[in-house]
Formats: structure tokens, C-alpha cells, sequence
């Protein structure tokens, strides 16, 4: 799974990794996506990525041992589309 976002000066994209190697930083207008709080934004980027990469590894190995049941789609991604969510409101209100 790869994490993107858009950055709100520039309009690019960019990935949760690109955002750790500029260490908080938009990667292609240099704008600090949080700069009282760079360091836990990057870290928290990161750790969401590693467990998108857990979640979408653990859910291949659920499909390969084709189980006699399906998995809610809804209840897995609800609370990530919440999240989401969220963010946006908080993001419109600063």
C-alpha cells in the first residue's frame, strides 16, 4: 500500500515515504506540513504505512486460503475512510 498526499501550497503529490526522506517537508516546494511537529508527522506517516503494508499482507494470505466466508468490506474500511475523514475536517478548519 502506498500512503500519497497532495500538498496544500503546491498541489503535488507526494508519497509517506517521500515525506520522511524530506523529514516533514513537501518534497517538491519544501512547505513544513507541520512544523511545530515534523518529527511525530514523519514518524506517523511512517508507522501508517508499514501497517497498510501489514493490513493489505494479512488480507492476501485471508484470500489464499480461500476461507467459506467473506470479509465486511465495509468494516474494514469504515474506520480508515473516518479517519480520512477527519483529517479533511481538521485540515478545512485550519
Amino acid at each position: 500500500m502506498k500512503i500519497k498526499g497532495t500538498c496544500s501550497r503546491c498541489g503535488k503529490d507526494f508519497l509517506a515515504e517521500q515525506l520522511a526522506e524530506s523529514h516533514g517537508h513537501c518534497p517538491w516546494c519544501g512547505l513544513a506540513f507541520s512544523p511545530d511537529y515534523t518529527s511525530n508527522l514523519t514518524k506517523a506517516l511512517q508507522s501508517a504505512d508499514v501497517a497498510g503494508d501489514v493490513l493489505e499482507d494479512a488480507l492476501e494470505q485471508i484470500a489464499d486460503l480461500e476461507p467459506k466466508f467473506e470479509l465486511d468490506e465495509d468494516a474494514v474500511l469504515e474506520p480508515l475512510r473516518e479517519a480520512l475523514r477527519s483529517q479533511r475536517r481538521r485540515h478545512a478548519r485550519a
